[in-house]
C-alpha cells in the first residue's frame, strides 16, 4: 500500500499548491483530480467517472468570502482512491466521498492557522529590513499547506484503505442499497443547486429542450452539448446584429440631431 500511499500524497500535493502557488488553473476540480488518480492508480476509466459524478456534484457550491462548504478537492481523491483499491462501485465511493469532503473542512482550517502563526514573524523581518529571510518564509507559507494535505492523503490511504473496505464489507446489504440510490440521486442535487444560481426564466426553454433531447430522442450528452454550442453561436450572433443596428441607429439620430442643431444655428443667425 506505500506506492499507492505515495502516490495519493502527490495529487494532493500538486492540487493543493495548484491552489496556493500556481494562482489556481483549476486543476484541483473533482474531474482533474480523479483523473489524475485512476491514471497513477492503474484505473483511468474509474477515474474519469468518478471525476465527471463527482464534478456534478460539487458544481453548484461554491465558498462565500472564507467560508469553505466542502473540501471537493479531498472528498474526490479519497473517494476515487478508495473505489479503485477496495474495489467498490462508483455510487459507494461517490457516498463516501461527502461526509470525506466535509471532514477535509477542517484540513483547510489547521493549513489558515499554520499560515496565520507565521504573521509575526513575517512583521518582525519587515521591521528589521531581512527582504530575503521575508520572500524565504512567504515561499515557506505557500508550501507548508500542500505539505499538509501531502501527509493526510498518505496516512489516509496508507492506514485508512483497509479500515474502509473492512467498514464497507460490515454494511448491511439494505444500507448498500440505499448508498447506491443516494450515488445516483447526488448528481441530480448537484445540477438543481447550480440551477438555482443561474435560474431565469429564458433559460429554461433550452433545459426542456435537453431534456426532450435526452429522454425521447435518445441523444448522447456529447450530441446535446455540440447542439448547445451551435444554438449560443446563433443567439450570440443575432444578439450582435441587434447590437450592430442599434448602434448604427443611434449614429444615425446622432447625426441627424447635429444637423437639426446647424441648421436651428444658420436660421437663427439669418434670422438675426
Amino acid at each position: 500500500m506505500l506506492v499507492p500511499a505515495l502516490s495519493i500524497a502527490l495529487v494532493m500535493f500538486i492540487g493543493n499548491l495548484s491552489d496556493s502557488g500556481l494562482s489556481d488553473p483549476m486543476i484541483r476540480r473533482p474531474l482533474v483530480m480523479a483523473m489524475f488518480v485512476g491514471l497513477l492508480l492503474g484505473d483511468l476509466k474509474t477515474g474519469l467517472i468518478m471525476g465527471a459524478s463527482l464534478e456534478v456534484i460539487f458544481l453548484g457550491m461554491s465558498g462565500i468570502g472564507g467560508a469553505m462548504p466542502s473540501d471537493s478537492m479531498t472528498g474526490s481523491i479519497f473517494g476515487t482512491a478508495f473505489a479503485i483499491l477496495n474495489h467498490q462501485g462508483t455510487e459507494v465511493a461517490l457516498s463516501l466521498a461527502i461526509p470525506i469532503s466535509l471532514l477535509a473542512v477542517f484540513i483547510n482550517q489547521l493549513v489558515i492557522f499554520i499560515r496565520g502563526l507565521l504573521l509575526d514573524q513575517f512583521n518582525k523581518f519587515a521591521e528589521e529590513d531581512q527582504i530575503r529571510s521575508i520572500e524565504l518564509l512567504h515561499y515557506a507559507s505557500i508550501f507548508a499547506g500542500p505539505l499538509v494535505y501531502a501527509i493526510v492523503g498518505f496516512l489516509g490511504i496508507y492506514l485508512g484503505t483497509n479500515s474502509v473496505s473492512a467498514l464497507v464489507d460490515a454494511i448491511p446489504s439494505f444500507v448498500m442499497n440505499g448508498l447506491t440510490v443516494l450515488g445516483k440521486v447526488l448528481p441530480a442535487l448537484g445540477i438543481s443547486l447550480l440551477l438555482n444560481m443561474i435560474y431565469e426564466k429564458g433559460n429554461m426553454i433550452f433545459l426542456l429542450l435537453g431534456f426532450l433531447a435526452a429522454s425521447y430522442l435518445k441523444l448522447p450528452l456529447i450530441a446535446i452539448a455540440l447542439f448547445g454550442i451551435v444554438i449560443v453561436v446563433v443567439l450570440g450572433a443575432i444578439d450582435k446584429n441587434l447590437l450592430d443596428n442599434k448602434k448604427i441607429a443611434e449614429k444615425r439620430n446622432q447625426q441627424a440631431t447635429s444637423i437639426e442643431a446647424t441648421s436651428s444655428l444658420e436660421e437663427d443667425f439669418f434670422n438675426e
